[in-house]
């Protein structure tokens, strides 16, 4: 090969890797909000406390709070003044495709960390440890016994869920009633209240939420058992899986961040049993 022939690969070399470059910088999430000043979130509307629509029909939640301080470190970062959010419904269903596709920047809400495939997502640094539980009206305590069969309770749960999945996998001969849509869980609840199920089946910090929202009294007449959850999960952040940075920042801000005083604004009454769930599923999988 002679020079010049040389010289026109390395010029080319040199061009395509300039071009994957500048490609690869453009999709960069950082970079899109700093030219359009926008940053798109996810919000479920039916997990409480993460996001679900209050008596007036307003979205609130954890996941609210949260981003108010995301958008802040942002602005800080990017040194802009003004960073205007834009919210879309995310559901349990199309919480992957929205990211995958683009739409959003980051979903937020009760995403157990794991392997997904087929789909350019991932998840951010674990937030909250939690674990499956049973709701039960107190009085029916000891007409539960955990360590038998179950034969015969009807034990209500989401369907399509890792909860349904432990249940009939360790309860075989309960009545396995399923709830579906965006409603499930708080229809479930109010089974639960109307002696239709004798126990609900989900995670604990979902429970706790939805026993606050349907103003139920906790721990005088309904309980979550076993004590400690049948198993241990961790939260985290839908992200894109091709932008580093954009995976860095979101992990900082939530090392950063105190979540803990954000959890306490929502749940003061009952922080210690979320607490030490907390820090039993912390435990088991550590």
């Amino acid at each position: 090969m002679n020079s010049k022939n040389l010289l026109f690969l390395s010029t080319l070399t040199l061009l395509l890797s300039f071009s994957i470059s500048v490609k690869a910088q453009s999709k960069s999430i950082l970079n899109e909000i700093v030219h359009t000043g926008l940053l798109k979130i996810g919000i479920r509307e039916d997990a409480v406390p993460f996001g679900y629509r209050y008596s007036n029909n307003n979205l609130a939640g954890v996941c609210l709070d949260f981003i108010y301080i995301l958008r802040e470190k942002l602005k800080e970062k990017l040194n802009k003044e003004v960073i205007l959010v834009r919210l879309y419904k995310s559901t349990f269903l199309n919480r992957f495709e929205l990211v995958n596709d683009g739409i959003i920047h980051l979903e937020c809400g009760p995403n157990v960390i794991r392997e997904i495939y087929g789909l350019n997502v991932i998840f951010s640094n674990s937030f909250l440890s939690t674990g499956t539980q049973l709701l039960i009206n107190k009085k029916k305590h000891n007409n539960i016994n955990l360590s038998g069969s179950l034969a015969g309770v009807n034990i209500g749960v989401l369907d399509n869920t890792g909860s349904q999945q432990l249940i009939e996998t360790k309860y075989p001969a309960a009545n396995i009633i399923k709830f579906q849509g965006i409603t499930g869980r708080f229809r479930g609840i109010q089974a639960l209240q109307g002696e239709k199920i004798d126990a609900f089946a989900s995670d604990s910090i979902l429970l706790i939420g939805e026993v606050i929202l349907q103003e139920l009294n906790l721990g005088k007449e309904y309980v979550l058992v076993p004590k400690m959850p049948f198993n241990c999960k961790k939260y985290g952040l839908i992200l894109p899986n091709d932008d580093s940075q954009w995976q860095e920042f979101v992990n900082s801000v939530i090392t950063d961040t105190n979540l803990s005083k954000i959890f306490k604004k929502w749940f003061n009454g009952v922080l210690h049993e979320i607490e030490t769930i907390k820090n039993f599923c912390h435990s088991q999988l550590n």
